[in-house]
């Protein structure tokens, strides 16, 4: 049998690392062997790691039917950035200037998605729980399900999205009827707003690289995580994930419940608070960036596996925007384009093993989203493949980026791999740096 395209080099599989040729028709897989398979065409990655095709399961696309933030992504620019990255399946946030709220909105995202990305690769979209829609109008959330994978809610306010942590177990039961997943975003407003008054009575007091991260303190992260755990004794049946910990101490509480899974994102495991001093806005995050020693044992815990998926939280802001300093500035930094390489990084540098990278990258996340047709690769699984080449040192630049923002937070940095290829429904899309499709 001669296959539409062969793959051959070192596989990740969920257990471990073989030299094994992949065969692959009409985008998906139908033989794996160690040796004697035959294509139409054939790729030799053997110096490089083949993982199942990436997936960020949290991601800020910025583009709905309004187009008001189009200007810093839509749907074509996310999928190139994406695939460059080595993504083949994002999940877009719902907090959109025309949040998705209603299936009227998420149906309109998705014929965006279609015909803006032209099918580079599989978009899903959250839809969000609100205070309106889960503790008035439960329709709201049930009238979603066919269309979104998973939900998505906010315990600090974001663009008028934030539920009310007394408003939990009224959201979390509604959610529940759905059968679908929910991640939840863990700040306490409540002691954020208490930190916004003492700002006002205090703020001299404050260096003023210091500020957002007093007003988001550790303790409204802590205080959030504990109010989920809490609520979650009567629902055994929901899948939750915490979205970007950047508390060590949030992860020891969320470890304690087998039915809780939570993120990290690239930045948290790479910065710490002190690097705000001299990139400012560029790196304001929510929640911010913590201490050097969190961020070390934050690491040591991704590479215990103790934490389920490794996330972008990718969320594109133009330089003019984040230059406006820490106040001003909006929060997030686009990620999307160097997911690669920064896993590269982690195995190259930090000791973490491929094996650990396939699950958190791949098998993890399409397990949590019910996306049983990819994530590992098996025979029957869709041919969304990740080459990774872990000996070709690449440093950051904007000039080779694909997100419509331009930059990256990494710039400047070089790291020791780069995505070789991304495979998507069995087509080779990119190599390295340009894209091939």
């Amino acid at each position: 049998m001669t296959h539409d395209l062969v793959i051959e080099g070192k596989v990740v599989t969920q257990g471990a690392i073989s030299e094994l040729q992949i065969g692959i028709d009409d985008a998906f897989i139908t033989e794996i062997k160690k040796q004697g398979l035959h294509g139409e065409r054939k790729i030799e990655a053997r110096r490089c790691l083949i993982f199942p095709g990436f997936i960020d399961l949290h991601a800020h696309l910025r583009e709905d039917e309004s187009q008001e933030w189009s200007y810093k992504e839509d749907f074509r620019s996310g999928a190139e950035a994406a695939l460059h990255g080595g993504v083949t399946t994002v999940v877009d946030m719902p907090n959109t200037p025309l949040p998705g709220i209603n299936v009227d909105r998420i149906r309109k995202k998705k014929e965006l998605a279609y015909t803006k990305a032209k099918g580079l690769i599989d978009f899903f979209f959250y839809g969000a729980v609100t205070e309106s829609n889960a503790a008035i109008n439960t329709n709201g959330i049930v009238g979603m399900q066919e269309e979104v994978v998973a939900y998505k809610m906010y315990l600090a306010e974001t663009g008028g999205l934030s539920m009310p942590i007394g408003l939990l177990p009224e959201a979390i039961e509604t959610v529940v009827r759905t059968s679908k997943p929910l991640i939840i975003h863990c700040e306490d407003q409540v002691i954020i707003e208490e930190r916004k008054a003492e700002l006002k009575a205090r703020g001299a007091e404050w260096s003023r690289n210091e500020i957002h991260s007093k007003l988001r303190p550790e303790e409204a992260e802590l205080s959030a995580v504990k109010s989920v755990l809490s609520n979650l004794y009567a629902y055994q049946d929901i899948k939750i994930n915490i979205a970007h910990v950047s508390l060590y101490e949030s992860l020891e509480f969320i470890n304690l419940s087998r039915s809780v899974h939570c993120e990290v994102t690239p930045h948290h495991l790479f910065f710490n608070k002190n690097a705000v001093a001299t990139k400012s806005g560029f790196l304001k995050t929510n929640p911010p960036l913590r201490t050097e020693g969190n961020r070390q044992r934050l690491l040591a815990a991704f590479k215990e596996g103790r934490i389920d998926f490794l996330a972008t939280d990718h969320a594109p802001h133009t330089k003019d925007e984040k230059s406006l300093g820490i106040l001003e500035a909006p929060a997030g930094v686009p990620n999307l384009d160097t997911y690669g390489n920064f896993t590269a990084w982690l195995i190259v540098q930090c000791d973490v093993h491929p094996v650990l990278i396939s699950r958190v990258c791949a098998y993890n996340p399409a397990m949590f989203l019910g996306l049983n047709d990819r994530g590992s690769i098996e025979v029957g699984k869709r041919a969304d493949f990740t080459v990774l080449d872990t000996h070709k040192p690449v440093k950051i630049s904007s000039e080779l980026i694909y997100t419509k923002c331009g930059w990256s937070p990494f710039e400047g940095y070089e790291f020791p791999g780069a995505v070789r290829h991304t495979v998507f429904n069995g087509a080779v899309v990119t190599d390295y740096d340009e894209f091939v499709l």
